[in-house]
């Protein structure tokens, strides 16, 4: 299992949330930043507009697993005109594997 953190501008939310669905993710999450964290960060995001406060970065946390990984990757490079891959973490499957052999060693 994979969790990938994102950030775009709200503007494009439903439309990666979509794709990322489409490719196979099984869990999104959106949230949105504080002014003070994105502030200094992303002020070229807005591209001298005045409406940051409507286009603000939104954070993006999609589960997915291994097979699917590089789909949901691919759509939302796709998808969003304006954005980033802020992390890409992989959960270790709950493997059995170790109790087997603990029961083996105890028979």
């Amino acid at each position: 299992m994979s969790c990938i953190s994102l950030l775009l501008m709200t503007s494009e939310v439903m439309a990666v949330r979509r794709a990322v669905f489409a490719a196979g993710a099984s869990r999104v999450v959106v949230s949105s930043l504080p002014k003070h964290t994105w502030a200094a960060h992303f002020q070229d995001w807005s591209f001298g507009k005045d409406n940051t406060r409507c286009d603000a970065p939104i954070r993006i946390e999609v589960g997915v697993d291994e097979d699917h990984a590089d789909e949901v990757v691919s759509a939302f490079l796709t998808t969003a005109h304006v954005g980033t891959i802020e992390r890409i973490a992989k959960h270790p499957a709950k493997s059995t594997k170790g109790i087997f052999q603990r029961l083996l060693h105890a028979a």
